[in-house]
């Protein structure tokens, strides 16, 4: 009654320890990784997290978008310094003619 006695019925506090071990394969991967270039030193060690194959390919697509956009730049800057050599030239042509 009035909560006499729920503390000798209470449950004791539990104590939570994750063991950390070694795991050879797990070695093995990121040694292997780090020989072939695929992976820095400092990410060899670390372990994949969900959605880090995505934000990659974010990443990608994003650096790809800004490499096509600087084409499309260099194009249209090529494309007006073509249209003012034809223009100069026909200029040229005209006076040449006497017209």
């Amino acid at each position: 009654m009035f909560g006499i006695g729920q503390s000798l019925r209470r449950k004791p506090r539990q104590f939570s320890y994750n063991p950390r071990y070694y795991d050879a394969e797990q070695e093995a991967r990121n040694q292997r990784r780090i020989e072939l270039g695929h992976a820095p030193r400092e990410e060899a060690n670390k372990e994949r997290q969900p959605g880090d194959l995505l934000r990659a390919r974010s990443q990608q697509r994003l650096e790809r978008a800004e490499r096509e956009a600087a084409v499309r730049r260099k194009s249209s800057a090529s494309r007006l310094l073509l249209v003012v050599l034809l223009v100069v030239g026909f200029l040229a042509l005209l006076r040449s003619i006497n017209f």
